[in-house]
């Protein structure tokens, strides 16, 4: 059964086997490109869904939603998933007949294009989650017809069962719906059965469907987006089974969609697919450990077997072979050697952890490969990866010449790691952050091996009392910022980003077992401190925007005079951009850099700049007159006093930001302190400052994920309001690992400008859902705490934060524009 395997170059298995280790699975992402094609070749008229459910990996929902499926899913993580893989709202259906409040409340936020309901009581639920939001809901409701499918291996309709809501109690769910305010039915599902081969069966289905749809349409008060006429289209795994006739199919399917379609034209025909898209793409391959001979039979013991393809060793009683094939130094085994039947089997302690029975092949050896086909869909998330501890195995994908690791084995440590035994009624379980992280983290929630699980973090721990003490403080007092200073971990944290040649205080005397910091980690330090109190982040006297600015743009002479303060103390920096009445969009500023009396000076205006009022040093946004083009000033504004008037903002929130305004009447200036003076390019310049911006983003996420992690951390002081925030604590999760990603672009020198946006907005949302659950759910507590109040307030600034994000981006756009047209 050769013919099962997808067409990939057997020396890639060899080279996988040897980066990797065994067990594995290879996922080709051609394969999953072209089984997509083949069905809208087939049925052109049809939306397509992938079910996440069969294989849920990152990388293989990304590729099918690249190529145009929608994401259907069954859980909280499959839905967070297809959104990590680019699904928008709008192309997600959540199916499954014991959704929780957390899962439905998730989908409800996002507005996702359906839930399919599955009872009168999930009817209630939803409508209450969107009428505590203040939204309309879009539901399809599952029904459980009368017909069944008769070639089905798997009937999941037609009968007594826990799917969807009986065909003779759908008028009773119409009539609930009418009378939900807050759910807008849009859809009708039916699911019949699954690994059907026969396209016979298949259009039966499809037929009895759409007539009961048709037969519905009258009673509805408005025409259904959508009928999901499900799938269960099977794959042939064993001998004997023949490909599903796809041609056949589309012949006999088209008509009766069309027909549908001219009753109906506001409603779309819709097919949910798992098995069949991913199936075909993946292969499984283990290595032989052992070879023996017992009683007569010959056995192969792998490293994986039913612990990572149970599929592969079948169900109960049933139990037939997959396709198999023995590799040899990047070969199949030749077949002139002699066969023989061979039971191949994983190396659990059990006798039915059997993947192969009686296959017939030449004698393996010790090393060889075994591959088994058929093998992308329910894989390792449908195993029992942690029977005896064996962990998932790695996954990998090849998307033409490159080969991709898209899902790391589990590794014994972080397996380890999550099981800190804690008492949850004891006072010993009152540590918040140990019992958040009780909940937030897990084997394979791909934080593992990334700067998020460095060890040093956890090192950072002992300054959150300095934190949370000093960020009180600075609400007072701007001024406090030096009780941060003191500590010697703090000071080296502080000077990240400044030049060795002019760094006094270096990161290896921090006492966090580090001498560097690269810029993943740099951000999940701001994540964890962030936790303790954003405020004293951005009360540190450090480099920030205009040190990176610097870096980026300035000469040699530049960057020495803006860094040098930093051999023997604390330096304040400053990045004027924002004016009073143009906002921070830097090229409608007003603020100008002239001759007047033979002298350069420089005028302006510049509001809501951080720290500027214990500033030594910074960057000043102007048009330059001489020019006409926009240009960064380098000032000290005790060069000259007499020319600068410094005013703190009464602000709302993040008061160690120090807001202040900066008048600037005749500011002396010579050339040298023009940034980038030396020759670069206008266009060179502002992109390199674009770049300095889509740096900066990741680090303002990473500092709302951190406060809104820390105020659940706040919320849990109290063990018993843990259930109200497990999911916050996931989603909490879920959007370090999209930060992850960010990250990984960001530093590969491919950042893609939409991604930081939107982990950047999620973040945003993200705290302000855990204001609202707070406020909503614990108002006595917040009402009453002091502290907690400050930081929710503190969570609000970001969202002025993310609304003034873009502007840079269309600054520097502008300014490239600019100098291609000059």
């Amino acid at each position: 059964m050769t013919d099962l395997f997808p067409d990939t170059d057997l020396r890639h298995l060899n080279e996988v086997a040897a980066s990797v280790g065994t067990p594995f699975y290879l996922y080709d992402a051609s394969v999953l490109r072209a089984r997509l094609d083949a069905l809208r070749a087939a049925l052109p008229a049809v939306d397509f869904f992938y079910s996440l459910k069969s294989n849920p990996n990152l990388s293989v929902a990304g590729v099918l939603h690249d190529h145009g499926a929608g994401c259907e899913v069954s859980s909280l993580l499959e839905l967070e998933t297809s959104l990590r893989a680019g699904a928008t709202p709008d192309r997600i259906l959540m199916v499954g007949p014991g959704k929780s409040k957390t899962e439905l409340g998730r989908a409800v936020e996002l507005g996702i294009k359906a839930i399919v309901v599955e009872s009168a009581h999930e009817l209630t639920q939803i409508n209450q989650l969107a009428g505590d939001r203040g939204c309309v809901q879009d539901i399809a409701l599952r029904v459980n017809p009368d017909f069944h499918a008769g070639g089905a291996k798997l009937n999941m309709s037609g009968r007594p069962t826990q799917f969807g809501i009986d065909q003779a109690e759908l008028p009773a769910a119409l009539t609930q719906v009418e009378n939900c305010s807050h759910l807008r039915l849009c859809g009708l599902h039916a699911y019949m059965g699954t690994r059907i081969l026969s396209h016979d069966t298949v259009v039966a289905n499809v037929r009895n469907i759409l007539d009961l749809a048709a037969e519905l349409m009258p009673s509805l008060q408005d025409q259904l987006d959508f009928v999901d006429v499900g799938g269960g289209f099977g794959i042939p795994y064993y001998d004997g089974e023949e490909e599903l006739d796809l041609d056949a199919l589309g012949r006999e399917v088209t008509p009766l969609v069309q027909s549908f379609a001219a009753s109906h034209p506001q409603t779309r025909v819709v097919i949910e697919l798992g098995r069949y898209l991913s199936g075909p793409s993946g292969q499984f391959v283990t290595r032989v450990q052992q070879i023996k001979h017992s009683k007569g039979e010959s056995f192969a013991v792998c490293d994986g077997g039913s612990n990572v393809h149970v599929a592969a060793a079948g169900q109960g009683f049933l139990r037939k072979n997959f396709p198999i094939r023995l590799l040899r130094d990047g070969q199949i085994t030749p077949q002139e050697e002699a066969v023989q039947p061979w039971t191949l089997t994983g190396p659990l302690c059990t006798p039915q952890d059997v993947i192969g029975k009686s296959v017939p092949m030449a004698a393996p050896k010790v090393g060889d490969l075994i591959s088994i086909g058929q093998s992308g869909a329910y894989g390792p998330t449908a195993s029992p990866v942690n029977f005896l501890g064996f962990g998932a195995p790695a996954e990998v994908m090849i998307d033409g010449a490159s080969l991709t690791l898209v899902r790391g084995r589990d590794t014994v440590d972080a397996r380890l790691a999550v099981q800190h035994p804690q008492d949850l009624r004891a006072d010993s379980c009152s540590n918040p952050a140990v019992l958040a992280d009780l909940y937030s983290t897990a084997p394979g929630n791909g934080l593992e091996g990334t700067a998020f699980a460095h060890p040093c973090l956890e090192r950072l721990s002992g300054l959150q009392p300095l934190f949370r003490e000093t960020g009180a403080r600075l609400d007072r007092d701007p001024e406090s910022w030096t009780a941060l200073w003191e500590n010697p971990t703090v000071r080296a944290l502080t000077t990240i980003g400044v030049p060795e040649e002019f760094n006094g205080f270096a990161l290896r005397d921090s006492g966090l077992g580090i001498s560097d910091c690269p810029y993943g980690l740099h951000v999940a330090m701001v994540e964890r401190l962030a936790r303790f109190d954003a405020n004293c982040i951005l009360a540190l006297p450090g480099p920030s925007l205009s040190g990176g600015a610097v870096l980026a743009t300035g000469t040699e002479a530049q960057i020495a005079r803006f860094f040098d303060g930093y051999r023997f103390g604390p330096q304040g920096t400053f990045f004027a951009v924002t004016e009073p009445n143009a906002g921070s969009d830097a090229s409608n500023g007003r603020s100008t850099l002239g001759m007047k009396n033979g002298q350069l000076v420089l005028n302006g205006v510049k509001t809501l700049v951080g720290g500027i009022a214990r500033a030594d040093i910074g960057l000043f946004f102007a048009h330059i007159e001489e020019t006409g083009r926009m240009g960064l000033v380098m000032i000290r504004p005790s060069d000259a006093p007499e020319c600068v008037k410094i005013e703190r903002l009464s602000t709302n929130g993040l008061r160690g930001a120090d807001l202040c305004q900066m008048t600037l009447r005749d500011f002396p200036v010579t050339r040298d302190m023009i940034l980038g003076s030396g020759g670069r390019s206008l266009r060179d310049g502002f992109m390199a400052i674009n770049g300095v911006f889509e740096r900066n983003r990741p680090m303002v996420a990473a500092m709302a994920l951190g406060s809104g992690r820390g105020l659940i951390e706040l919320m849990l002081e109290d063990p018993a309001r843990l259930p109200s925030y497990q999911d916050l604590l996931a989603r909490h999760t879920a959007l370090l690992v999209q930060l992850v990603g960010v990250i990984q672009a960001q530093v590969s020198g491919r950042p893609r400008v939409q991604d930081i946006s939107r982990v950047k907005m999620q973040a945003v949302s993200f705290v302000d859902e855990v204001v609202r659950r707070i406020t909503d759910q614990d108002p006595m507590r917040f009402l009453c705490d002091a502290e907690l109040r400050r930081r929710c307030r503190d969570v609000k600034a970001f969202e002025y934060m993310e609304g003034t994000s873009n502007i840079h981006l269309l600054n520097a756009y502008r300014s490239y524009a600019a100098g291609v047209s000059q």
